[in-house]
């Protein structure tokens, strides 16, 4: 059951630092401003968002996380 557990930590980290699935984000992210979806406000604080995890993600594949 432990070894379970920590695969899918293993496997969510994996994803969460996978600087592919947070360009894809940011991507998705412009194109909703662009669409109006959302004001230039929250695609700031979301864009933040998305770019401090791009930069854990480098840290983390460094090892440096």
């Amino acid at each position: 059951m432990i070894v379970w557990v920590l695969k899918q930590v293993v496997a969510a980290e994996r994803e969460c630092y996978d600087p592919a699935n947070i360009q894809r984000a940011l991507a998705e992210l412009e194109s909703r401003l662009d669409q109006g979806v959302i004001d230039e406000k929250e695609f700031e604080r979301q864009e933040d968002v998305l770019l401090d995890r791009l930069e854990e993600a480098r840290q983390w594949a460094n090892g440096t996380l």
